[in-house]
């Protein structure tokens, strides 16, 4: 894994824990108040039933106290359930009836899905008096709440990771172009510098060899330039000329000694850096996937520019990819930044670019620009 891979998934997992954390003691003091608001609730029925039971007892003989205890059964109980009784003998229990706990403890326990709040409370003589709270609506309440947060959280995270991945493409994609598109300039670069201090050139030959190293720096310099800023597609990015396609080919030829030329088309508008870098890629494309020393043809016509080789081809599956990089999903090759970098310069341009080939057959490329109509000439009329 990448260092920008584990630094960005560092980053995401501490965000998360920030955003659980302080979710979590948000959440505690509504927890602390709701657990507190049903024990108020629950002590303060059972000490009005133990009240109103305290002074029934208190007045009924010892011996009539277990029937006088049935009277309680219409108690309201609404969300509890309670029974009377003396030592090991109950004399009431409602249902359902409230578990046994010790005396004089208050408990949480879960029973039958339940969630119950027991008092134990002793009476006057004895008599114990058990009470169980229903508190099961009010958990579940709290428990929505919880996970509707953490669902919450869970969605911020999501997003913010994906947020984040997407501004670190934005700033690392240029980047990757940048280190793409510098590998032909360098190599030519390296070469002719290899050549001036290897072979023994005349004046006039080193000195068209310095000429190409300073044409490749100064290409260096636009594309460095362009493309750390190519993603944004500014106004100021892009800077027409007009380009003269024969003098764009022999350039081009002068890189790619296996370039053939055939130029029928004059000149058109365009940012000379970002074109030659388009056929650049599209050319090294064709020269990678040709035998060695075997042609490769560019061919302009009006509205046409159209890389041509007789490589190997294409599977459906690449030829899908190549085609649409953004959408294609799984191809079983994959051409680096140079294709997704050729569409989108091809878009600057007003242009398409489409590929087309097959198996064994070798592979065209083709940069299809829209023309400007030319207007019909107006008809004079006699007078």
């Amino acid at each position: 894994m990448k260092l920008r891979q584990k630094s960005y998934l560092l980053t995401v997992l501490m965000i998360a824990a920030v955003l659980y954390t302080s979710t979590f003691f948000l959440l505690l003091p509504n927890i602390r108040a709701a657990i507190a608001s049903i024990e108020s609730r629950a002590i303060g029925e059972e000490k009005a039933l133990a009240l109103a039971a305290d002074g029934l007892f208190e007045t009924t003989p010892q011996q009539d106290r277990p029937k006088y205890a049935r009277g309680f059964a219409a108690y309201d109980r609404g969300e509890a359930s309670f029974a009377i009784g003396y030592a090991d003998q109950t004399w009431l229990a409602t249902e359902p009836a409230p578990p046994e706990t010790e005396f004089g403890k208050t408990k949480w326990l879960v029973q039958n899905g339940r969630t119950l709040l027991v008092i134990t409370d002793t009476l006057s003589d004895g008599i114990f008096l058990r009470y169980a709270f229903d508190a099961t609506g009010e958990v579940r309440r709290l428990e929505r709440q919880a996970i509707g947060m953490v669902l919450i959280c869970t969605a911020l995270s999501c997003a913010i990771a994906v947020a984040l991945y997407a501004m670190l493409e934005r700033v690392n994609r240029p980047i990757e172009r940048l280190a793409h598109e510098l590998r032909t300039p360098l190599t030519v670069i390296r070469g002719y510098g290899e050549l001036l201090e290897r072979a023994k050139l005349s004046p006039e030959q080193q000195h068209q060899a310095a000429g190409y190293i300073v044409s490749e720096c100064e290409r260096l310099g636009e594309i460095s330039q362009k493309l750390l800023t190519l993603a944004d597609a500014r106004k100021n990015v892009f800077r027409p000329e007009r380009v003269r396609l024969s003098e764009l080919a022999a350039h081009l030829m002068e890189t790619y000694p296996t370039l053939v030329t055939e130029v029928e088309w004059e000149s058109l508008t365009a940012d000379r850096a970002l074109l030659l870098s388009l056929l650049g890629n599209l050319i090294g494309n064709a020269v990678k996937a040709s035998a060695p020393d075997s042609p490769v043809r560019m061919r302009a016509t009006p509205g046409v520019i159209e890389i041509i080789d007789a490589g190997s081809g294409m599977t459906p599956e690449q030829l899908k990819y190549v085609n649409d990089p953004a959408h294609a999903k799984n191809p079983s090759i994959r051409t680096g930044l140079g294709v997704p970098l050729c569409h989108e310069i091809a878009a600057l341009h007003g242009a398409s670019l489409r590929f087309t080939s097959k198996e064994g057959a070798g592979t065209t490329a083709s940069v299809c620009f829209s023309l400007p109509k030319k207007s019909s000439p107006r008809k004079r009329k006699d007078s």
